[in-house]
Formats: C-alpha cells, sequence, structure tokens
C-alpha cells in the first residue's frame, strides 16, 4: 500500500515541477522580449471607445437647458449612494436640480445612474484623467458635469500626445493614428 502513495506522489511531483518549469520559461521569454510599456503620458494616450465608461457628464436640449427633471431615480439606483440631487422649480414651472453632486470617490461607474434617467440627462463620458490628494475635490458639482467632455466618437487607439503641467494631457492628433495595443501582447 506504501508503493501506491510514493508512486502517486512522484507522479504528482514531477507534474508540479513541469508546471514550474513551464511557467519560468514564459517569464524568461517576456524579459528577454521587446517591452510593450505604453509611454503614458509623455509620448502616448490612449483614446476610449465609445463605450467606455468614465467620468460623468449632464446633456443638455437643444435650446440649451439642462435635461435633468431632477426626478432623484438616479440617486435612488446608485448602489454606493454617491449622487445627491435636490430639486427646485424654475419660473417656467420646470423642475430642474438645485444641488446635482457626485462623489467620484465612492462612484463603481456601474452605468446605472444612466440606464435609470427617464430624461437621458445623464452619461458616463470619455474622461479617464481625474485624480486629487484630496477626497473633496471628487466632489464634483451640476456646473463642472455640464462642462465635462461627452461620449466618445471612435477610440481604442493609442495616439501622440504631449504632457503639459499647466494643463491637461494634449493629444496632438484629431484623426485617428497610432497602433492598437492589444494586438502586441505576445501570447503563448
Amino acid at each position: 500500500m506504501s508503493r501506491v502513495t510514493d508512486s502517486s506522489g512522484k507522479w504528482i511531483g514531477w507534474a508540479f515541477f513541469a508546471d514550474l518549469g513551464n511557467a519560468l520559461a514564459l517569464t524568461f521569454s517576456y524579459m528577454f522580449s521587446k517591452s510593450v510599456t505604453m509611454q503614458y503620458p509623455d509620448k502616448e494616450k490612449w483614446l476610449p471607445y465609445s463605450r467606455y465608461r468614465g467620468h460623468h457628464f449632464l446633456k443638455r436640449d437643444e435650446e440649451g437647458e439642462i435635461k435633468c427633471v431632477a426626478c432623484e431615480l438616479c440617486a435612488r439606483i446608485c448602489p454606493c449612494y454617491c449622487i445627491e440631487v435636490v430639486p427646485y422649480e424654475d419660473e417656467k414651472g420646470n423642475r430642474r436640480p438645485a444641488k446635482f453632486e457626485i462623489d467620484m470617490a465612492r462612484c463603481l461607474f456601474c452605468g446605472l445612474c444612466e440606464d435609470a434617467c427617464p430624461a437621458d440627462a445623464i452619461a458616463l463620458g470619455q474622461q479617464y484623467e481625474f485624480s486629487s490628494f484630496s477626497s473633496h475635490d471628487l466632489v464634483v458639482g451640476r456646473d463642472d458635469l455640464l462642462a465635462k467632455p461627452g461620449k466618445a466618437n471612435a477610440g481604442g487607439a493609442v495616439v501622440s500626445a504631449c504632457l503639459n503641467t499647466q494643463e491637461n494631457v494634449l493629444v496632438k492628433t484629431s484623426k485617428q493614428q497610432g497602433y492598437n495595443w492589444w494586438r502586441n501582447i505576445r501570447r503563448t
């Protein structure tokens, strides 16, 4: 009986050793291959796809008014309770938000607020470069949400960029040029 367990134990040991050898061979092959590191933000920047869920933004209608009717459905459906809406009625009798704040530090970027909105007023846009040393700076108000960029028209490529420390990262090219970084990753 002890011979059977000894032989099966050796077989399992050799199987794990073979897996370890395969993993080390893969690691060493990546050590000596060409790097696929993106030179962000000094030389390259990724343009997000149109379905990307980045920073929130609020939409306007044809007259330039905010589309939000302050129904508070986005605040109620939010799983992390990061949206705060306070409604008021304007002089025309329309319901508008007096206060519309999103705490980006708590947001999951799930898109439920976008799906719940009956007026199609809130959406998740293309901006992914926002960070702060203070969580108070990540609370974004109504006016800031109206100024945010909208959805990307086309994307998924890496394009030339230039880092400017006084402003944001600026993209040099207006049309989509560059490479698809996903195809540069070598597979086994």
